[in-house]
This record gives C-alpha cells, structure tokens and sequence, in this order.
C-alpha cells in the first residue's frame, strides 16, 4: 500500500519507507489482537452452544419420559376406576346383605366383668369388680 504522496516531505524516501513500514506493522498487529479477542469470544461462544446442548438433551430426555409417566397415570387412573366400580356394586350387594356382627367372647377365666386388685396397707388384697 504504497500512497504517492510522502506523508512527510522533508525525509528521505528511504526513512518514509520506514514510517510507513512502522504504520503497516502497528495496523496488523492490532488486527492480531482483534482477531485474538474475536476467537477467544467465539471459543466461548462454542463452550456455551455446548451448554446449551447438553440442557437439550437433558430436556429432550424429560420430554422422552412423559409418555411413560402418562401411561402410569392412566394405569392408575384405571385401577381407580375399577375400585369405584367394584365399590359400587359392594355396596349394593352389601345393602342386600346384613352385615356380619363381631362378638367378643370371655375365654380362660375371663369374664363379662372387669376386675382390679389392689392391696391395703395391712398386705391384704381387696378386688374391685366394675359392670
């Protein structure tokens, strides 16, 4: 890039060639330090794409897994429906039907009556019996 005006006339060509050397080096040496800046923001720019990968695939594997878990929401759903069913055709039969009676009976010397023993301060033994 050569201009044809020097852009300081009193120099000698050669010391001119020289500024203009210094002007190129000084411009490619901040166009290296861009191009730095500029790869090191896109490896970053990589690293987070790559995040941002890995989160897909964690929510694709979630997505994955709905069907699964509807299917066992409908089992269940399912299981509660037949217990209803099931439920309601006890409780007709059950309306039909007396209920059965649970009777408690005395066995090995026990008797209708509940009885305590206490003791008195003379060592003898007084039973209360209770109805």
């Amino acid at each position: 890039m050569s201009s044809s005006r020097p852009s300081h006339p009193n120099l000698p060509p050669s010391l001119q060639i020289l500024y203009q050397k210094q002007q190129e080096y000084a411009g490619l040496q901040a166009l290296r330090e861009a191009s730095a800046e500029m790869v090191t923001r896109v490896e970053k720019l990589a690293e987070m794409s790559n995040i941002m990968a890995d989160g897909g695939e964690a929510a694709g594997g979630v997505l994955r897994n709905w069907p699964h878990v509807f299917s066992i929401l409908n089992l269940f759903a399912q299981q509660q429906s037949e217990r209803s069913d099931t439920s309601m055709q006890e409780d007709e039969q059950e309306e039909q039907e007396p209920l059965p009676v649970l009777v408690r009976l005395p066995y090995g010397g026990e008797t209708a009556t509940s009885s305590t023993s206490t003791s008195n301060k003379d060592g003898t033994h007084q039973q209360d019996t209770t109805r």
